[in-house]
């Protein structure tokens, strides 16, 4: 069973980060993803401005479940829209899979920056 956990500390970012080959960010919050008890993925993101930035989503070393990072993705842009913010980015469109960035609803803008309108994305109609 697939679970999205908040990572309560910031010892624990860095440590699932590591498993992840991702640099950790401690301005950063983050989601870890667990399928039962095995540790499958990571996702950093920051607020700036009354936007969120995702950082990083990245599945830890030698596992491939993208569809877990696809859950994750969706999971703290809810978290995100439910809080009020409504504008969300990539920070660098290199971390992530084009599939996957447009699978979760970024899409490039005018300026090639991956943008995702979060204003009723998740109410009942979607």
């Amino acid at each position: 069973m697939l679970k999205i956990l908040p990572i309560q500390t910031k010892e624990e970012q860095k440590k699932l980060c590591d498993l992840c080959s991702v640099t950790y960010r401690p301005e950063c919050l983050a989601y870890s993803a667990y399928d039962d008890e095995n540790f499958v993925g990571i996702a950093q993101f920051k607020f700036s401005d009354k936007k969120v930035f995702l950082t990083d989503i990245k599945n830890a070393d030698g596992v491939e479940d993208e569809e877990a990072l696809f859950i994750m993705g969706r999971g703290l842009l809810n978290y995100t829209d439910l809080i009020g913010i409504h504008d969300a980015f990539l920070e660098s469109a290199e971390k992530i899979s084009p599939s996957l960035a447009m699978r979760i609803g970024f899409f490039p803008d005018e300026n090639g920056m991956y943008y995702m309108n979060l204003r009723g994305f998740f109410d009942a109609k979607h």
